[in-house]
């Protein structure tokens, strides 16, 4: 008999969380594991659910994280599809789980993936967000040691929170022509390409990029800066590079699905985050062989071993960053010698496949089935 487990994603959008939700679903098919998908009605997973290997999909009109309709619906999918267990992969889809399994009266487990490192309690109704993670969750899924950390500081108990860390899929960032893009945007060879891959969202903190951009221009350095994602903050961090005088320099690309070229393009990955999780777009960097400068911030030094696997910044600090950089751009030698060591790092403990058989081990023990 095979594990029959529901997943909840409440995001509209495909972030890096959607990307982990398509990675598990299709790596643990493999293994005989049964998926069906709720979603909000419109949303990208919804649009995208072809790559997916689903049973079922339901895509919702979810109004919010206490939505009795639709946990009543969900309830209502459990019963259908003799679902075992239960898989929140936002807050709001954890909230939705909890009130589902209230009206199963507990017949299904709930797992909550939690991928990201800042404190649940924050903000108001602390009562109701100490309730809702003390209660009712039978594991909690860390994406790294410091998201673990912040759980347990809420109270939940280290015995129903295990860490397994985000996987990428080899094929998705390996293989790329960075040639194309060379072409289409007229970068000389002797000319550095940094690149980002992420939402424009305050924790990411763009602008710290965009000004350590500026420094290191300023220092004489022959540089363009691709900043691939959209979000509500592209406008202001636009604004913020006119302002700078960098509009030739600094290029907004938009999402892009397909990241191999991509990746085969840059010379030089950057990660700004003020709070981070964990970050897979480092792993997907890792993995297609760039060279990696980070910040400090949340999981992200689990990832990167500053002077191994690449180099670490000090967070919401952009001097510190430029530093970083533009020792990067003078010991690309050195740099590549490292993102050799980062890639069969993420290739031993980082992929898809790895990730999907951590999660395959707790469904199998929440649910008796191993």
């Amino acid at each position: 008999m095979s594990v029959r487990v529901l997943h909840i994603d409440t995001e509209r959008g495909w972030r890096g969380g959607e990307e982990q939700v398509k990675n598990l679903i299709n790596w643990s098919s493999t293994e005989g594991v049964e998926h069906i998908l709720v979603v909000p009605k419109g949303s990208v997973l919804e649009r995208r659910v072809q790559e997916l290997k689903v049973k079922a999909l339901y895509a919702m009109p979810l109004l919010g994280e206490w939505d009795l309709f639709a946990a009543r619906n969900i309830a209502k999918v459990v019963r259908s599809h003799g679902v075992m267990v239960i898989h929140a992969h936002t807050a709001h889809a954890h909230s939705l789980a909890l009130l589902a399994k209230a009206l199963l009266r507990g017949r299904a487990k709930v797992v909550v993936t939690r991928r990201v490192d800042f404190h649940p309690l924050r903000g108001r109704f602390k009562r109701i967000k100490k309730w809702k993670y003390l209660y009712g969750v039978d594991v909690y899924v860390a994406i790294s040691q410091k998201v673990k950390e912040v759980l347990l500081t809420t109270g939940v108990p280290e015995a129903k929170v295990r860490v397994i860390y985000s996987g990428v899929d080899p094929n998705r960032v390996q293989g790329g022509k960075g040639e194309v893009l060379k072409k289409k945007y007229s970068i000389g060879d002797m000319t550095f390409v940094i690149g980002n891959l992420s939402h424009f969202v305050p924790h990411k903190a763009h602008e710290d990029l965009i000004e350590a951009f500026k420094v290191v221009k300023e220092r004489g350095y022959k540089v363009k800066l691709f900043l691939a994602g959209k979000g509500e903050r592209e406008s202001f961090l636009k604004d913020m590079v006119k302002r700078f005088g960098l509009e030739t320099d600094v290029y907004f690309i938009g999402f892009q699905e397909e990241v191999k070229d991509l990746f085969a393009f840059f010379d030089l990955f950057v990660v700004s985050s003020r709070e981070e999780g964990l970050c897979s777009s480092i792993i997907e960097a890792f993995i297609a062989g760039v060279p990696v400068v980070a910040t400090d911030a949340g999981g992200i030094p689990e990832l990167v071993k500053d002077r191994l696997t690449g180099l670490l910044a000090k967070k919401g600090d952009p001097l510190s960053l430029a530093q970083k950089i533009s020792f990067a751009l003078e010991n690309m030698s050195f740099m590549k010698e490292m993102a050799e060591k980062a890639r069969n790092f993420a290739l031993e403990n980082l992929t898809a496949e790895k990730m999907s058989k951590e999660y395959l081990r707790v469904y199998e023990e929440i649910t008796g089935m191993t």
